[in-house]
């Protein structure tokens, strides 16, 4: 996939354009595109987790470096992950902040299928990823 970012300054606010292509690659990245990760999260980058992800412990945070290997870590483990947003994120051009709804699936040590869904709430500097704030849940949102 390849994924384009514009710049997002004071006189560029973040557009729901730009929104949708970083939560393109956001959703790229964990389904493994981990070379995505220089294009679309700032240097400062941290990713927060709300609750208990994945072994991630409470209060985890992630820079970019500590993303990137636990999703090369995970990914293999998991039999067939995927993750998308479940629709156009939420743009608060003003703010340079953007929400989405996303779902998660792979299959169990017994092959079932799991599915997951939670929301990711960004900061966008500079036209890419500079925070997320992440909360998962253990099933799918009814749509």
């Amino acid at each position: 996939m390849s994924v384009t970012t514009t710049a997002t300054t004071d006189s560029a606010p973040l557009t729901r354009e730009t929104g949708t292509r970083l939560v393109e690659g956001w959703g790229a990245l964990w389904n493994g595109d981990v070379a995505l990760a220089e294009q679309i999260l700032a240097p400062g980058f941290r990713l927060y987790f709300a609750d208990d992800f994945g072994g991630t412990g409470s209060a985890a945070t992630f820079g970019r470096d500590e993303l990137t290997a636990f999703i090369s870590a995970n990914g293999h483990a998991l039999t067939g992950l995927t993750f998308s947003a479940d629709a156009a994120p939420l743009v608060d051009s003003e703010r340079g902040e953007m929400a989405c709804r996303w779902s998660e699936s792979h299959a169990d040590g017994g092959g079932d299928v799991v599915v997951k869904s939670g929301i990711d709430m960004f900061a966008v500097t500079d036209g890419r990823i500079s925070a997320v704030w992440s909360l998962t849940g253990n099933r799918r949102f009814a749509v």
